[in-house]
């Protein structure tokens, strides 16, 4: 599953405000900050209350649903992890931008977050934000390292303007996205491996749609995981062009797993499309025991 730090920020209780062009930066880089700067506070005080008050009611429900996948206790498990969100102190703001309903700043500097002093390098911190009802709240962060660009990293190291803001990862997308829905709680955690080559591939689980696979491999979590007695999981399967002599091959399975590393998974449902073709769509039925 894609592995992404996610910080959040406690609501800034103020309406936006249109601001001219030359103030604009400035102000709407102190809103922001000040968001961050709480919700930064409440985390290192493990306040499940400031938590719940801070956060995107998208990343919220998104954050939710993946705790209790996982068989975690919701909220405790936001405050598991042992890296602390790091201070703005030190980091050089290279933009603050607002874009419809969504708003990013983006840094540059060494992201300290409690680990040693030798893993620290120069690299960027974007955080991203979302407008609810009139307010911009905190809604999740990104560390893109530079170790493998050196050249950008130096030339930032000497002060010069990036030429990268403007390129779409560096552009907030002007539209919130949509908030899910909450999945149940599962009585097992589970995840599925799919490979697919010849077809492009969608899974529907529990109410969840699982981002399109065209000649190639996933394997992820299932939001909502499993229950004991019937589930069931749809395949929308549509055919792609192969090259000349290859054949198209389908395969999928679902696995009961463990949250302890050492223990493997158990295979509940294997699937395979039949040599003649597989269908356009298929549901199929997931039992699983007591």
């Amino acid at each position: 599953m894609r592995r992404f730090f996610l910080l959040l920020a406690l609501v800034v209780c103020q309406p936006l405000r249109p601001l001219s062009a030359q103030s604009g930066e400035d102000a709407l880089r102190s809103v922001l900050e000040k968001s961050y700067s709480q919700w930064r506070d409440a985390m290192i005080r493990k306040d499940p209350h400031a938590w719940a008050a801070s956060i995107t009611r998208y990343r919220q429900t998104v954050m939710r649903n993946s705790i209790v996948s996982e068989r975690k206790a919701f909220p405790d498990a936001v405050f598991s992890s042992e890296l602390t969100p790091p201070a703005l102190n030190g980091l050089r703001l290279l933009e603050a931008q607002a874009v419809g309903e969504t708003a990013h700043l983006v840094y540059f500097g060494k992201i300290d977050m409690g680990q040693d002093r030798e893993l620290l390098h120069d690299d960027l911190l974007k955080l991203k934000f979302l407008n609810e009802d009139g307010v911009w709240k905190f809604d999740s962060n990104r560390i893109s390292s530079l170790g493998a660009a050196q050249e950008v990293r130096q030339a930032l190291l000497a002060g010069k303007a990036p030429d990268f803001l403007d390129t779409p990862e560096f552009t907030p997308p002007g539209k919130a996205p949509a908030v899910p829905p909450l999945c149940r709680v599962p009585d097992h955690k589970a995840g599925y491996k799919l490979q697919s080559f010849g077809y492009e591939t969608t899974i529907g689980m529990n109410g969840f749609d699982y981002e399109p696979v065209q000649d190639g491999l996933a394997q992820e979590t299932i939001i909502g995981g499993l229950v004991n007695g019937h589930n069931e999981v749809t395949l929308n399967i549509k055919p792609v062009t192969v090259p000349q002599g290859e054949k198209a091959s389908l395969q999928f399975r679902i696995y009961i797993l463990s949250n302890d590393p050492e223990k493997p998974g158990r295979e509940v449902l294997r699937w395979q499309a039949p040599e003649s073709g597989a269908p356009a769509k298929i549901t199929l039925p997931v039992e699983v025991s007591r």
